[in-house]
């Protein structure tokens, strides 16, 4: 999966079970969050120290990737966090409403992921790579749920994570780590449709390199890796054959940049 893609995080996982209010009644039972996606100075917290509304969002975002977004309750969201159905309504109004901000979150991530990456400005080496594209794999399965059901709603969270890379793109461009683009936003797109299209046919991904860029284990991707590692870093053309193509394409003036809308 392309740098885009690989590096998407979130704040707070449980691994364990969650709480029940029969067992919170009983004792407080400490359970295993995730910060960050690392493991490293994170202490043991209990369900109830984590806000309702955080277990709800990512209660949502599992089962939302596991069963998608018709076959999943929200009665189903409320036991997995915990909580109550009517909670979960005070919180974010609606099922739609959830939806809406299980999007924004998965948005968030990603762009807090890449432009902290950015800002390091130093080379990610080839098997931490693969982890961080793998180390949340509900909120990629979330990101393929929502590409196959389409919609308004996917429309909006395609066109956040377009508005959220120009800004990451362009610090990158600053520091040297990316080359400039004639077409910033044409660029990202791109970027983007690759990144999402690998994740879409990563049944092919499989097939081709013998392991799954959603199920299998990091050390097993790790030519794909390589291949992609080279694609994004090794001209595939020549600039002179590159310049002879753009003086023959289409004027900018007609790019999505300058349009300024979206189909």
């Amino acid at each position: 999966m392309p740098p885009h893609f690989g590096a998407l995080t979130v704040r707070i996982r449980a691994t364990e079970r969650p709480f029940s209010p029969r067992s919170r009644r009983r004792r407080r039972r400490p359970v295993d969050y995730r910060y960050g996606g690392s493991r490293r100075g994170v202490t043991a917290v209990t369900a109830e120290d984590v806000p309702a509304s955080e277990r709800i969002l990512h209660a949502a975002i599992g089962l939302y990737g596991e069963h998608g977004f018709d076959g999943v309750t929200l009665k189903q969201i409320a036991e997995q966090a915990g909580v109550s159905t009517p909670l979960i309504l005070h919180h974010f109004g609606s099922k739609a409403g959830l939806r809406v901000a299980c999007d924004r979150h998965v948005a968030e991530e990603f762009q807090r992921t890449k432009t902290e990456s950015v800002r390091q400005a130093t080379p990610i080496p080839r098997n931490r790579f693969v982890e961080l594209m793998q180390q949340n794999r509900h909120l990629v399965k979330y990101l393929l749920r929502a590409f196959l059901a389409g919609g308004p709603e996917m429309d909006e969270l395609f066109d956040r994570l377009v508005e959220d890379s120009l800004r990451y793109m362009a610090e990158a461009e600053a520091i040297g780590l990316m080359y400039p683009s004639r077409n910033r936003r044409d660029r990202a797109v791109i970027l983007l449709l690759s990144s999402f299209g690998m994740l879409l046919l990563h049944e092919q991904v499989r097939r081709q390199f013998g392991a799954s860029i959603i199920d299998d284990p990091p050390e097993n991707l790790l030519p794909y890796v390589a291949a992609l590692i080279e694609l994004y870093t090794q001209p595939v053309f020549n600039a002179e054959l590159y310049e002879q193509l753009m003086n023959q394409a289409t004027p900018p003036s007609t790019s999505a940049e300058e349009r300024g809308t979206h189909d």
